[in-house]
């Protein structure tokens, strides 16, 4: 096993936690977006409200597609889940596991981004989300959260030598 040096680690988490943060982001927002447009009416409702850390309670108010609400929401909410996927993968660096454990793993981490999110966060920078999603529908975008930053990180992962590989039983 090659040992990395302290800063080649945090480039690596850096690099590794765009990708698991992004593919984190991708998920949650097709989840957000379905689950919006079934509690609020509108899909762009939930995302949209992210968007009131820069235009304030306003956001939370508008429904439809616009540059100024609708992308800068998305923007704070990747944004966002690339740090989680940042934090992750500093913490996941060395326990590779199998996929099943890998997203149990995963979903006690979205677990841990709700807490912060909802209990530790000031209520400027909570998501914005939860004004217009039912409370199953916020667990099913954190659960879809944890899918996405679990696929990110096995889609990083070298395959296995065969070397490494457990023997074959027969």
């Amino acid at each position: 096993m090659k040992v990395q040096r302290p800063a080649q680690h945090k480039r690596r988490s850096l690099s590794r936690g765009l990708i698991s943060g992004s593919v984190a982001a991708i998920t949650s927002t097709a989840a957000l977006l379905l689950l919006s447009k079934k509690d609020s009416r509108t899909a762009l409702s939930a995302q949209n409200a992210v968007s009131h850390w820069v235009w304030g309670e306003e956001a939370t108010h508008r429904h439809g597609l616009s540059v100024r609400h609708t992308l800068v929401g998305y923007g704070i909410h990747h944004a966002s889940a690339v740090f989680w996927g940042v934090i992750y993968e500093r913490l996941t660096r060395s326990r590779p596991l199998p996929p099943a454990a890998e997203l149990l793993r995963a979903t006690a981490f979205a677990g841990l981004a709700n807490f912060v999110d909802y209990r530790l966060t000031p209520q400027r920078f909570k998501p914005g989300f939860e004004r217009h999603l039912s409370t199953s529908s916020l667990a099913i975008v954190y659960g879809a959260f944890a899918v996405g930053i679990a696929a990110g990180h096995l889609l990083q992962q070298r395959p296995r030598r065969a070397a490494d590989a457990p023997p074959l039983r027969s």
